[in-house]
């Protein structure tokens, strides 16, 4: 089973100080953090003075890590290449590896690109108020050599969606609703999920989204499917009174990785039918899948009354779900649709293949599907049924006849492959 972090920002947003402060709850040593300070004390023009520690705090009831940073610097407002160099410059003095450099510099020109875009400048001219402190660059190289301490940078990475609050917030150019633009401007970048959130104020910071940003491989709408090694739990500045203000990574390994076989969320809706007629179920069926249903079944049952009735069964990508249930209750009339979002393990490989048959002396090329698996090994070989049925009334035999000489022609091409 592969290696799995799921971040979650769902609970009370993301912060740079709350996920690196998660990574400590999980085990990264204390050390990189005295590292850190002194390499950003000694890079970083403008700093004076650097102390950083966590500390043990309780957030709504649950027990978190919190990271205490007392930094003293001449000023906070730098340009966009200056923060781009000084992250450059600390990553080089505590000796991060390739992987966790890549990380840092892609998370802090990710915050620099999106400064300027929201302010019609350049990187290098953008200059950078709330963001522009050595804090940021704390937070930023902080998480790369907390993950490579755990040895948690060949994971795979996923986020649930990202609470970012509501209302407004005062920033350097005036009064904003949440999100802030520059946050706004990251959440795109990134294609990432986010909602409101039960906060009036800012839950996702610059530089936490843009970290997170360029961490996951994708962002998911519930957990995967995973057994769990470690929980850790980063503290935010705040304590709510309606919720923890923590930011919560799960370790874990993927439980839905079985060997060969390839895994997608899918979306699965019914719908319990009556006084509709074959015909009309029939239509709605080919209707389904030619708006892209991946597979639709229909059961008899008996409804009130002991009236007849069908249940629609389909399976839909989940993009386009929302189609398809609205294609169920105008054809139908029915006035509701069950969905369930669920996984499904598939054969990753399907392709169509011809082959010849011969039959009654004469040879025939028929189609049919293949499918493997990621290794490549044959796992099902099925004929086309249209191409079946062309020969079968070309030859004017019965179906059974042709059908069963193909699959005697694919088992010849099977042992001949092997």
């Amino acid at each position: 089973m592969n290696r799995v972090i799921v971040i979650d920002p769902s609970i009370s947003g993301i912060s740079g100080d709350m996920l690196l402060a998660a990574l400590i709850d999980i085990g990264a040593d204390l050390d990189i953090l005295s590292k850190l300070g002194k390499a950003v004390a000694r890079v970083v023009d403008g700093v004076e003075d650097v102390n950083i520690s966590v500390e043990d705090v309780v957030r709504g009831g649950i027990r978190a890590k919190a990271l205490k940073v007392n930094l003293v610097e001449k000023h906070v407002e730098r340009s966009g290449t200056e923060l781009l160099q000084y992250v450059e410059a600390v990553v080089d003095e505590v000796g991060l590896g390739d992987k966790a450099k890549r990380i840092a510099l892609s998370a802090i020109r990710a915050l620099v690109e999106a400064e300027a875009i929201v302010h019609s400048s350049s990187v290098d001219e953008v200059h950078l108020h709330e963001v522009g402190s050595a804090d940021t660059v704390i937070d930023i190289v902080g998480t790369a050599m907390a993950l490579e301490n755990l040895g948690l940078l060949e994971s795979s990475f996923y986020s649930l969606p990202i609470a970012v609050g509501g209302g407004y917030i005062e920033i350097h150019h005036g009064t904003y609703p949440v999100p802030a633009p520059v946050v706004l401007e990251l959440l795109r970048r990134g294609n990432a999920m986010f909602f409101g959130g039960t906060v009036e104020g800012e839950l996702a910071t610059p530089t936490g989204v843009a970290i997170l940003i360029s961490l996951v491989n994708s962002f998911v709408k519930a957990l995967p499917m995973i057994s769990i090694e470690k929980i850790g739990y980063g503290a935010g500045q705040r304590d709510f009174t309606t919720h923890p203000n923590v930011l919560r990574i799960l370790v874990g390994r993927s439980a839905e990785n079985v060997e060969g076989l390839e895994a997608e969320d899918i979306a699965v809706l019914e719908t319990d039918v009556d006084d509709v007629s074959g015909e009309l179920v029939g239509y709605v069926i080919e209707k389904l899948f030619e708006l892209g249903a991946k597979d639709v079944s229909v059961q008899p049952l008996y409804m009130k009354k002991n009236r007849p009735g069908y249940t629609v069964k389909v399976l839909s990508d989940l993009i386009i779900y929302p189609i398809l249930v609205k294609t169920l209750i105008n054809e139908l009339g029915t006035l509701g649709v069950r969905v369930y979002i669920m996984k499904r393990l598939k054969v990753p490989t399907r392709e169509r293949k011809t082959i010849d048959v011969e039959i009654d002396g004469k040879r025939y090329r028929v189609d049919v599907k293949v499918s493997t698996d990621h290794m490549g090994n044959v796992v099902n070989i099925k004929p086309e049924y249209e191409s079946v049925k062309s020969v079968a009334k070309e030859l004017g035999v019965p179906f059974r006849k042709v059908f069963n000489n193909v699959q005697k022609a694919i088992e010849k091409h099977l042992n001949n492959e092997t």
